[in-house]
């Protein structure tokens, strides 16, 4: 198997993007890596996999380098949320151990890495917290559940949050604000994800569609949204500003 170059992790990760926030396959997104990037079929599965694996926070039983693993926690560190890079570095750990119990070493290096990277993850108790949402490590994209945090508050998926940004891009919906073209890399990836239909009026939990259901919004638009009870829709917001722009 061919080791892939730092000029080919990126399309890397963000093909596996793609296959997790299903907007292509496995098989597609093989052929469409190797494609990209020159590297053997075989090779662009095994990194999809991995990269897969690490979204998931489940095994992968091949070697990525100490290189390669350092570009991708960083991805997981600054363009997800923390429980992104959770999963990520519970999925590293479970490498670790198999290829140990392998007899293959301990691979000291990377075991440092992702120490680091739980200590980075530590400090996160001052990360900014969306006040959309109240984080939390979910399977699938179950919403609507109560969680007792100083009120009631009703759970948001990150998983369905990143699919539709994924999807739609950190890109207000309603005005086009862009929060890194604006504020440059403290901006990068921030947006708020604004439920169609107003969760709380629910009641209980939902299966979410992340593309149908979920929109990215600034902060401004938002609140905007909600000014009404059910929230306002879109398309009426955007009429608002292009009213007021006349």
């Amino acid at each position: 198997m061919a080791a892939i170059t730092p000029e080919q992790y990126e399309p890397a990760f963000e093909f596996a993007l793609k296959v997790e926030s299903g907007q292509t396959n496995r098989s597609a997104a093989t052929a469409m890596l190797s494609s990209h990037t020159g590297l053997k079929s075989s090779s662009s599965a095994f990194y999809l996999n991995a990269l897969l694996a690490m979204f998931e926070g489940t095994v992968y039983k091949k070697t990525i380098s100490l290189a390669a693993t350092r570009y991708y926690l960083e991805r997981f560190k600054n363009d997800m949320l923390p429980e992104a890079l959770e999963r990520a570095l519970i999925a590293v750990e479970l490498h670790l151990d198999y290829y140990a119990v392998q007899g293959k070493g301990e691979q000291v290096s990377i075991r440092t890495l992702v120490d680091s990277y739980r200590a980075k993850l530590a400090l996160t108790v001052t990360e900014v917290i969306y006040p959309d949402e109240v984080p939390e490590l979910l399977t699938g994209f179950i919403e609507g559940a109560l969680k007792q945090v100083t009120i009631n508050a009703y759970e948001r998926d990150s998983k369905a949050r990143t699919t539709c940004i994924a999807k739609f891009g950190a890109i207000c919906q309603v005005c086009d604000f862009d929060f890194e073209k604006t504020y440059g890399q403290i901006g990068k990836g921030f947006i708020h994800v604004h439920h169609k239909v107003d969760i709380a009026t629910i009641g209980e939990s939902y299966q979410v569609d992340p593309i149908n259901d979920l929109i990215p919004v600034c902060p401004n638009c938002h609140a905007m949204l909600h000014t009404e009870k059910p929230a306002m829709s879109i398309e009426k917001l955007q009429r608002i500003i292009d009213n007021s722009n006349a």
